[in-house]
């Protein structure tokens, strides 16, 4: 068993559990809904009673542990036939099933009717060769069957079997169409467009600095946050104007890193002979440029596959030489990460074991989280002792910062560091070279000696590093 996410879904999958071989869950996040998938499969008739017991109470014990709020979508081999009648499970069976009902079908309804779960592929109207999931020896029967809560009944569409696909020996494709309302961040909305910071460098760096410098001149003194907010606009505006902005869309091809310029003429060529096919409408024609998109199709398949293999042989010759050994830990690792079923964790857990998905109650369980972290599970003192001893800090000496000291410090940092909130990287002040020091070094003995430091340095961005082990 396992579960197959597009890689759409797959940042939004909060856990993976394996109950037992036969009963596994996922949990993901749609919008601000949570789902549970479920996958099963139910002992077949050839077993013991204890055995189809321990199938039917573990399933419980799951559904019965999903939080109320959330979706629940289970699918799976149930080796059991519910039937076409619906007598006594009106709630639940749609009407629409197939063949007669067994003892197995009965306790996949009585277990339907006690979680008031509806059994979707019931509830559709379809040819018999729709609703027939398995097919072997000439006997055709119902045996998979995809459950949701009957009070999303609002979201179904349609189900059915598609008969032409084959999924394994001798099941077939059982198809649910399932429509959620999700609502859409900003962030997912459209990319957000970054400065070109790789470009400070060469003739960039003096029309940065030249522009910068003449601009924030005259800004010294006065109040630390409007100082830092103005210089920080004023370093944006000019980044923008000097360096430019990305589109904020992620590239294509991010698997295809053997491609070649061979590789993508073939592929545009075989393309442009499939727009062609589709556009000629005439019987002769369309056998002509069918045969030529045919071996445009098989030219690509073998500029493909050499591509693949000059790619692939670089690679290894560069494995064998001293260099090449620390390639070949990150190729483990890399292989190591597509192994496990979570790679990133997007949302979190509260106190109670929920998961959260709103924005807001995610930012206050990590403002827990952190209070409680740097003020060892104490309550944080009132705003009036900090006043008060904000006071008595600012009547002790303390010496200026030197311009030395900013100096030594700007040459022990490292270059192409992630940025802040602030969107402005060390490189920055490395390339205003000793205006950027000294304008650095009046902020700072300003901020200590009015005891406030700019507003924007309070935020942070919190990245969730999840390390494969514990609870999300």
């Amino acid at each position: 068993m396992g579960f197959l996410v597009t890689s759409e879904l797959q940042k939004n999958v909060v856990e993976v559990i394996r109950y037992n071989d036969k009963i596994m869950m996922l949990r993901l996040v749609l919008g601000e809904e949570i789902m549970a998938v479920i996958c099963a499969y139910a002992p077949h008739g050839g077993l013991g009673d204890q055995e189809k017991r321990e199938f039917w109470d573990c399933l419980d014990v799951v559904v019965r542990a999903i939080p109320r709020e959330e979706g629940i979508f289970i699918g799976g081999d149930f080796n059991g036939h519910i039937g076409e009648d619906n007598n006594g499970f009106q709630s639940i069976h749609g009407g629409f099933g197939f063949g007669d009902r067994n003892e197995p079908g009965r306790d996949l309804l009585e277990f339907a009717v006690a979680h008031d779960l509806g059994i979707i592929n019931s509830f559709f109207r379809k040819r018999v060769s729709h609703l027939i999931t398995f097919s072997s020896g000439g006997r055709n029967t119902q045996i998979d069957y995809l459950l949701m809560r009957r009070e999303d009944r609002r979201w179904w569409r349609d189900c059915k079997v598609i008969p032409g696909e084959t999924t394994v020996t001798q099941h077939h494709l059982l198809v649910a169409d399932i429509g959620m309302r999700k609502k859409v961040s900003e962030g997912e909305r459209k990319g957000r467009p970054r400065i070109r910071w790789g470009s400070l460098k060469g003739d960039k760096i003096t029309m940065f600095r030249d522009k910068v410098i003449p601009m924030t001149a005259d800004r010294v003194g006065g109040d630390a946050n409007r100082l830092w907010e103005a210089m920080a606009t004023t370093i944006t505006q000019v980044a923008e104007e000097t360096l430019g902005l990305t589109t904020g869309l992620t590239s294509g091809h991010k698997d295809t890193w053997w491609w070649s310029e061979d590789v993508q003429i073939k592929i545009r060529v075989k393309q442009q002979g499939f727009r062609d096919l589709l556009r000629h409408m005439i019987e002769e024609e369309r056998r002509r440029v069918k045969e030529r998109y045919k071996k445009a199709k098989s030219e690509v398949k073998k500029v493909v596959a050499e591509a693949k293999s000059a790619a692939y042989k670089d690679m290894y010759d560069r494995l064998e030489t001293n260099e090449g050994e620390h390639a070949m830990f990150r190729i483990a690792k890399a292989r190591e990460r597509r192994k496990q079923d979570l790679g990133s964790v997007k949302f979190i857990k509260g106190e109670d074991g929920h998961v959260l998905v709103k924005e807001p109650d995610i930012k206050l369980r990590w403002q827990t989280y952190f209070c409680n972290l740097f003020n060892g599970g104490t309550e944080v003192q009132q705003e009036s002792d900090n006043n008060t001893q904000g006071r008595q800090r600012k009547n002790c000496y303390c010496r200026s910062i030197t311009m030395g000291e900013v100096r030594t410090t700007l040459k022990k940092m490292g270059r192409a560091k992630a940025v802040g909130p602030d969107n402005i990287p060390i490189e920055v002040w490395k390339c205003l070279g000793e205006d950027g020091v000294r304008w650095l070094a009046s902020l700072f003995n300003l901020i200590f000696k009015k005891g406030k430091i700019p507003k924007q340095w309070r935020s942070s961005d919190v990245v969730l590093l999840y390390k494969n082990k514990g609870d999300a």
